[in-house]
């Protein structure tokens, strides 16, 4: 039973924590649409209210009401929405929009909207309490309500297309749950005589503070239950807002707690004074996603505007996090009242708007640079206090990386063996998140690569490596290309998941071209060390091989360093099958009107491999690497590999046999004609100064 309850909060947890995700657009516009309409500035007011007959402020004003003015309503639905995308699998669209009409009509019900004079600030933060109440209760009731349904005859008219008739299915589950809600607020409105459930809650609210009056304990209680709310997904700020107003907005002179003092030296950064939050992770994060957390959330976070911190970092139900949110605004509220109390700083006697930035604040608000040093030992506080779990919750995610990681190369290498489809960023638990996080990163390896171009210090974690081919003789006459990502925290990257990556990203095209420049630049320098004749193969993917800026690239690298023909092989590597039509053999043609030849990878005497032979015209093949490595001990590998060099001649391609490790094989590929080799017999990739001295 136990196991049970927990397995449901941890739903329920789940479902707040994505529903509150998928608003956060709606917080953020909403957020800075309320800070850039009451910017402390007068002659900034001023502007907005002449500029244009006061176009600006009615703009900022439409767009404030119509995001945070209705926050509770777009809860409701990113609520519902969580939670049927967790339950409800294969189910028609009808389904879900009786779902979610069942959650926003629950919702109006339950803030009193039935009412003659209903309150619409009940539709922003205010509400946010009804939409958490609404948007999980309404979805349970009407799943289990349709599942009652669900078989039994229904409505249905003859002659009427399918969706009509589907829409009528829905129509005893929506009327089941709607008499559940009206049923239920009508009971609290009997019981309680209040108008509705959302009533209810804010006159316990009101109750539980207007009774112990404005104090230092009121004052802390305040603080705390809006930091405890934010922790469950609660906005605590708007559902508190009515007791803000009422119990701590008027400056009374000889009282310490007002709601700007709340605001100046406790609300810093957001709930939960988490400017020390923000602090700590630039300090103390070692994750690159950690990184581009703070730049995000550095401007929003200096406006007191915490929605990017509070769910990006997460602070909303991580157990790790629930102390320093409580502890942090609890220690620096409560330095700010002694210090007053004492005599150090003045009383706040100047209304601060919230979205003041801290120290500008704390000046405004008490008149005194006291002020401000309040502020900067409140912050040194609220920095302490998170630094700690900032640090455990960076190592615990890189150990679940750490783990998660051999997860996300053995899903990539079986999806590789089945041939099946796999799209890795979209996985739950760590390995998706992994692979979220091994995207971004890639990202910035990516710019990082740029900019070494530019910049000689700036060292990018993307190499280049180098595998000799050798011919018959023992000459060097080339070498592969092969990218190797040695990230940060994990080191060496498996080569195909990095490409597998980039794909799913959008990043292929970008990571690709970078292979090609970089390699054919340090080319330039083998071919002066070993001879003009000396060939580079680059692998290109066929999705870059068919991507319409593909040419002007190779013609661009072509001009801009000079290459002859033969220099660089472009090998094609089968990541997405080769449309074998004459469009491809031509579009192979202009390519190499540049210079450039071709190989074809892993190539066997499947039907497929033959197919490409028959349309494209490539210089070179590379046998299969199970062939070479089942040479020795299946004759019937000597015998294809021989079919294969036979069909060379005929063919005008040369055939390159890749994985030789032994004299053996490599006497054997020699005896049925294949001349050319790479492999570990002769050396495995090395970097650029590694072959260059192998050929001093």
């Amino acid at each position: 039973m136990i196991a049970a309850l927990i397995k449901k909060m941890s739903f329920i947890g789940r479902t707040v924590k994505i529903g509150l995700s998928m608003v956060i657009p709606i917080l953020f516009i909403g957020s800075f649409t309320v800070l850039l309409n009451s910017f402390p500035v007068q002659s900034y007011q001023v502007f907005l209210d002449t500029f244009m007959g006061g176009i600006l402020r009615s703009l900022l004003l439409i767009v404030q009401v119509t995001t945070v003015g209705v926050l509770a309503i777009y809860m409701t639905i990113s609520l519902n929405i969580s939670y049927m995308n967790q339950t409800v699998e294969g189910e028609r669209l009808v389904y879900r929009f009786g779902s979610l009409m069942c959650c926003l009509t629950g919702f109006f019900i339950l803030v009193g909207f039935f009412t003659e004079e209903p309150d619409i600030t009940l539709l922003s933060g205010q509400g946010v309490f009804s939409a958490l109440l609404s948007g999980l209760v309404g979805s349970a009731l009407y799943e289990k309500f349709a599942k009652m349904f669900k078989g039994k005859k229904g409505v249905f008219v003859d002659g009427a297309d399918s969706a009509f008739n589907a829409s009528l299915s829905v129509i005893k589950p929506f009327l089941c749950v709607i008499i559940c809600f009206a049923l239920f607020n009508y009971l609290i409105r009997a019981c309680f005589q209040v108008e509705s459930v959302q009533h209810l809650f804010m006159k316990v609210m009101d109750a539980l503070f207007l009774r112990m009056q404005r104090s230092y304990f009121s004052g802390l209680l305040f603080t705390l239950l809006i930091s405890i709310m934010w922790w469950f997904g609660i906005h605590g700020n708007n559902v508190l807002n009515q007791v803000s107003m009422d119990m701590f907005a008027p400056i009374i002179p000889g009282e310490i707690v007002s709601k700007s003092f709340i605001d100046t030296f406790v609300i810093m950064g957001g709930t939960g004074c988490l400017i020390g939050l923000l602090i700590a992770m630039m300090i103390f994060g070692k994750r690159s996603s950690t990184g581009k957390l703070t730049r995000m959330a550095f401007i929003p976070c200096v406006f007191n505007v915490s929605e990017l911190l509070v769910f990006g970092f997460p602070v909303i139900y991580n157990p790790m996090m629930l102390i320093p949110l409580i502890l942090s605004p609890a220690l620096c509220y409560t330095a700010a009242f002694l210090l007053t109390k004492v005599g150090f700083m003045p009383e706040v006697t100047t209304f601060v708007q919230w979205t003041t930035p801290p120290l500008l604040s704390g000046y405004m608000a008490t008149g005194s640079v006291r002020g401000i040093i309040v502020q900067v030992l409140n912050i040194i506080i609220s920095t302490a206090c998170y630094a700690p779990f900032v640090v455990l919750n960076e190592k615990k995610a890189m150990n679940e990386f750490s783990s998660a990681m051999d997860e996300l190369v053995a899903v990539l290498k079986k999806s590789e063996e089945t041939t099946e489809e796999v799209v890795l960023t979209e996985y739950e638990g760590n390995v998706g998140r992994l692979a979220k996080l091994l995207v971004s990163d890639l990202q910035d390896s990516l710019y990082a690569s740029s900019v070494e171009e530019t910049e000689v210090s700036v060292e990018s974690p993307l190499k280049m490596k180098y595998q000799p081919q050798y011919d018959n003789t023992g000459k060097c006459i080339g070498a592969e290309a092969l990218l190797r990502w040695e990230h940060v925290r994990f080191g060496a990257v498996y080569p195909p998941l990095v490409i597998r990556l980039a794909k799913e990203s959008g990043d292929l095209y970008n990571l690709e071209t970078f292979i090609i420049e970089k390699s054919v630049r340090d080319s330039a320098d083998f071919r002066k060390v070993y001879d003009e004749s000396f060939k580079l193969s680059v692998n290109v993917t066929v999705t870059t091989l068919y991507d319409e800026r593909f040419i002007s690239f190779l013609q661009s690298i072509a001009e801009k360093y000079m290459l002859k023909t033969g220099n660089i092989c472009i090998e094609i590597t089968e990541e997405t099958e080769l449309v074998t039509t004459e469009e491809t053999g031509e579009l192979i043609r202009r390519i190499r009107n540049y210079g450039y030849t071709f190989a074809l990878d892993d190539f066997s005497m499947g039907h497929t491999s033959l197919q490409y032979l028959q349309h494209n015209q490539f210089d070179l093949v590379k046998l299969d690497g199970n062939l070479v490595k089942s040479l020795l001990t299946n004759e019937r590998t000597k015998e294809i590999i021989s079919s294969i060099v036979y069909l060379s001649h005929s063919l005008d391609f040369k055939v390159l046999a890749e994985y030789v490790e032994t004299e053996e094989q490599k006497n054997a590929l020699e005896e049925v004609g294949c001349l050319l080799y790479q492999g570990y017999l002769y050396s495995p990739a090395v970097d650029r100064e590694k072959l260059l001295s192998m050929g001093g």
